[in-house]
């Protein structure tokens, strides 16, 4: 199976909703709607494989990852810790190894939620609409309060850190260089200071990976 090393920054306010997923949405698509009809049928997705590929890419992050939402832990084991010129920390940035099969299939799943939530979304993806609408009235959920769309919207956006380049732009190539190096001088350090170059590549990164994750472009980490 091949795969793909991804230069990720560790940015929680992004991961929240990608460490959510499970439940309620994955639980709910898995677990039968009707006893006598098994699983809710994602089109070019199953969910159980969609399901089994979601671990899979939880596991390749690194370890201590979830410890960081909610403030719970400030660092990362074994993951360096950027340090902007002015002494503040910036981000952690480490490199993710996915396969390519599952960043695929997790597409897939994303693109049959968006067609389900549409207002005329085919007859194929009809249960899975149904899914969609009883998960969009449920209370107190992780998503927005409105209709299917606006589940699909924010599932697409929780596995945005998965599924989007923060280094797409004019710019991304050579931050993505930039940072690379960064990480090859690393010599087990696990604070390393930047220049203001650096810093200025990093802050655009995670600019990137929130407004992917929130699509709130003035998003501060």
């Amino acid at each position: 199976m091949s795969s793909a090393r991804t230069l990720l920054p560790v940015v929680p306010d992004a991961l929240d909703g990608l460490l959510e997923l499970e439940n309620p949405l994955f639980l709910t698509l898995r677990n039968p709607l009707d006893p006598d009809a098994g699983g809710v049928p994602v089109p070019g997705a199953p969910i159980e494989d969609v399901s089994a590929a979601y671990w899979r890419v939880l596991e390749a992050l690194p370890a201590g990852t979830s410890d960081l939402e909610g403030e719970a832990e400030d660092d990362l084991p074994d993951v360096p810790l950027l340090i902007g010129p002015d002494g503040r920390p910036v981000v952690h940035l480490t490199t993710i190894e996915v396969a390519d099969a599952d960043i695929a299939l997790l597409a897939a799943f994303a693109d049959a939620l968006d067609q389900a939530a549409r207002p005329e979304p085919g007859p194929a993806y009809g249960t899975l609409a149904q899914a969609l609408g009883e998960l969009a009235r449920e209370p107190d959920c992780l998503w927005p309060e409105g209709d299917a769309a606006a589940v699909a919207e924010w599932a697409r956006q929780a596995l945005s850190p998965v599924l989007h380049s923060p280094f797409e732009g004019p710019r991304g190539a050579a931050d993505h260089e930039l940072l690379s190096a960064v990480l090859r001088r690393v010599a087990g350090a696990d604070r390393i200071a930047l220049d203001q170059d650096e810093a200025g590549a990093a802050g655009r990164v995670v600019a990137s990976v929130m407004y992917a994750a929130t699509g709130d472009a003035h998003a501060v980490v």
